[in-house]
């Protein structure tokens, strides 16, 4: 519903979802929400090189490839936007 303000969608045309389905959509595409550290100002930069190691060592046990590895956090939603004064 905040997305939908945000752009400007009308309330008739805007989805009607329920908590049920949005689970559902999170378990059959495998979406989990890992929290590490918290905000990024209190992660040390020792934990930083730690993690990142953890990381690069995923990434090789499971063969991934990286235009499949995201980041996002809500920054991400919102990168084309003008800021809100």
């Amino acid at each position: 519903m905040k997305f939908a303000d945000l752009v400007g969608v009308p309330d008739n045309e805007r989805l009607s979802l329920s908590n049920g389905w949005l689970e559902k959509f999170k378990k059959k595409n495998r979406l989990k929400e890992f929290k590490q550290h918290g905000e990024a100002s209190s992660a040390t930069s020792e934990a930083i090189k730690k993690e990142r190691k953890w990381i690069k060592e995923l990434i090789a046990q499971y063969s991934f490839q990286l235009k499949d590895i995201f980041n996002m956090d809500e920054t991400g939603l919102f990168y084309g936007y003008v800021p809100f004064l």
